[in-house]
């Protein structure tokens, strides 16, 4: 296309131009030797001999131009030999050396078609050299087109297959934290490159190996602690119970008061080692559990019986909605009990006085599953808390002065709901308040 458009620029425009001068000096060459013989005026005689010498300049310039292998050389070189047949190609001293076949004007016209014919000839070499442009330029973009498909589709396969390389590997280091954000500290992140993904993966595993080593010398250190304090405990509370019965001789009313204190204090101890001993059979799993289908209707309802002077004494009324032929579900009815006791016991704690909690069942986004909830009034739970508050040992700042806890409830029930395969998560409300709501699943042979 370079060439073609090269050629129709710098040679065949010239050509037409110098083939319409070669005419027009032809013409003056004719009308000043007729002048000149009718007149006997030297001055046409020098007006004939500049035309003459216009005319032979730019047929040696055409010819010149014309001197490659696609040219038409051959014209131009017949029009140069038959005007030196003519002329002899030396310059006439006087109009009257020339032949007078120069009058005859049909040798004019000859020549005339001549010229005509070769210019003919040029410009159909500039028609086909702006077809062939035209069809290569059509081809240029069709090639381009396909190119720049193919490289489209080339770059898509490129991009995914780095997409690919760079999000599996991030994928899997990002469920790999969410295990470890759940106490999931036997999560390994497998991932086969030999890259900088490949050295996270292997420092992620190294570190989740210490925290899971860390775990199990701390929760072995409060299984046995709590095991050892345990049994002395007992000891000490049966002791201040047969004192308060007077069973050892008689006490004063001041003195049952402060044993009737200390025992409750050594109630609320044995009760956080019991929370520190479920945890760590939990994590263990240790502890046997033998799911059986029950009536989820009915285990709220016992729940909010057990919880009824809890409830009563921060005047707070715990109403259950009934789902009308609710599904069996499968579990260890004693573990959902617990389940329910934590978080029923929460919401009521953390509720205003004259407060409402509601609880109900519902069908789960999951087939196969049916869903706890229970909704209270209190404060709610920042939105960047809700993964905390599942953490064993966490309680939050607002509650840490003025309300007794160690912050093991929550992780206790999320324990138990993920061991009978499903979930537990957290939502505030739109007005006050959040919604706690933990899944089971439900008898196979009843569809929720």
């Amino acid at each position: 296309m370079s060439k073609i458009s090269s050629r129709i620029v710098t040679i065949n425009n010239q050509i037409a131009e110098l083939s319409k001068n070669l005419q027009d000096s032809l013409m003056d060459m004719e009308v000043n030797d007729k002048k000149f013989r009718l007149l006997k005026n030297p001055l046409y005689f020098d007006y004939f001999e500049t035309a003459r010498k216009a005319y032979l300049r730019d047929l040696d310039q055409i010819i010149h131009l014309e001197s490659h292998p696609w040219g038409f050389l051959k014209d131009w070189k017949k029009i140069q030999q038959k005007y030196g047949e003519f002329t002899g190609f030396r310059p006439p001293k006087s109009l009257m050396d020339l032949p007078s076949q120069w009058e005859q004007e049909d040798l004019i016209i000859q020549w005339m078609d001549l010229i005509s014919k070769a210019r003919e000839a040029n410009d159909l070499k500039i028609k086909q050299g702006l077809i062939q442009i035209n069809r290569q330029t059509r081809q240029v973009v069709r090639n381009g087109v396909i190119g720049f498909g193919i490289s489209m589709v080339v770059g898509l396969f490129g991009i995914l297959f780095i997409s690919k390389s760079m999000l599996t590997p991030l994928n899997k280091l990002k469920q790999g934290l969410t295990q470890i954000s759940t106490d999931n500290y036997a999560h390994e992140v497998v991932v086969s490159s030999r890259d900088e993904f490949g050295e996270l993966a292997d420092a992620f595993n190294a570190m989740s190996h210490q925290l899971k080593a860390d775990e199990d010398i701390r929760s072995d250190f409060i299984a046995t602690l709590s095991h050892e304090i345990r049994t002395p405990l007992s000891s000490v509370q049966e002791s201040v119970n047969m004192i308060i019965e007077e069973i050892l001789g008689p006490v004063n009313e001041r003195q049952k008061k402060f044993l009737k204190l200390a025992g409750s204090e050594i109630t609320r101890i044995t009760s956080l080692l019991n929370h520190l001993l479920d945890i760590s059979m939990l994590e263990a799993g240790t502890q046997k559990s033998n799911p059986a289908p029950f009536d989820p209707n009915q285990l709220i309802v016992e729940a909010i019986q057990s919880l009824d002077t809890t409830a009563k004494r921060k005047h707070t009324v715990v109403k259950a909605h009934t789902l009308i032929r609710a599904p069996r579900v499968m579990g260890e009815e004693k573990e959902i009990m617990q389940v329910l006791m934590n978080i029923i016991g929460n919401a009521i704690k953390f509720s205003d006085e004259n407060s409402l909690v509601d609880i109900w069942l519902s069908k789960s986004r999951e087939d196969g599953f049916l869903s706890f909830n229970i909704s209270d009034n209190g404060p709610g739970i920042p939105r960047e808390k809700h993964g905390l508050i599942f953490k064993r040992y966490y309680r939050a700042e607002e509650v840490r002065n003025h309300m007794s806890g160690v912050g093991l409830g929550l992780n206790i029930s999320r324990r138990i709901v993920q061991s009978h395969g499903g979930k537990i998560f957290v939502e505030n409300n739109i007005d006050k308040g959040c919604t706690f709501t933990f899944t089971l699943p439900v008898e196979k042979s009843i569809s929720v």
